[in-house]
């Protein structure tokens, strides 16, 4: 479902990702692993257009992606959740719920948001704002925002981090009951090891290159 060709990419003129080559099929959940500097993170915004690519190509599910904005690859249902600040911390959980979603239609958007609530248990929190949630929480409230749109592809750098025990069986409840499908793809970032439950493959970046290994 997803292709990624031979992309190189960094940050003003510094090279982070030379010559990538990837693919996600359908049903997979990819973990990317490697140390600070490897390009895990940079590949999640390579492959969302937050960044711009300097070679080479991404495709989803066979549609060239690499010149498309970010908020048309959520309508194609590609959804990505930064490590940090994916909320606004002067808004409400339902706020932040709400304003997600606010290119769908308010009746789409008020059937969305009950789902959230139900499968997410963040209905008690509705009305706190995420400074009084724990890192947990938050998470779960990040998680609850990208759901909103029904990711086909779900991007998640370091989903648990930060994460106590609690919620880490919250989240991976979550992935596997509203993200994990056969025609769903998944790639993850992420250095503990609680994410060992979801994976079905990992692949190891380093400095310079990448490599894979199948599990």
């Amino acid at each position: 479902m997803l292709s990624i060709n031979k992309i190189s990419s960094g940050y003003g003129k510094k090279q982070v990702l030379y010559d990538v080559s990837m693919e996600v099929k359908a049903g997979e959940v990819i973990l990317l692993t490697g140390g600070n500097g490897s390009g895990k993170s940079t590949l999640l915004k390579c492959i969302y257009n937050l960044l711009p690519l300097w070679t080479g190509s991404i495709e989803f599910q066979e549609q060239n992606t690499s010149k498309n904005k970010p908020s048309d690859l959520i309508h194609n249902g590609i959804v990505y959740i930064p490590q940090k600040d994916f909320y606004f911390e002067n808004l409400t959980v339902l706020e932040n719920l709400q304003i997600s979603g606010n290119m769908l239609s308010k009746q789409i958007l008020k059937e969305r948001i009950t789902e959230v609530f139900e499968l997410t248990g963040l209905e008690k929190f509705k009305k706190r704002k995420p400074f009084d949630l724990s890192g947990g929480e938050r998470k779960i409230l990040a998680f609850g925002m990208g759901l909103i749109h029904k990711p086909k592809l779900l991007l998640f750098d370091e989903p648990f981090a930060g994460v106590d025990a609690k919620n880490t069986t919250t989240l991976l409840r979550l992935f596997k009951e509203t993200i994990i499908k056969p025609d769903n793809g998944v790639i993850i970032v992420e250095h503990k090891d609680d994410v060992k439950p979801l994976y079905t493959r990992k692949i190891k970046m380093h400095l310079g290159n990448i490599k894979r290994k199948l599990l």
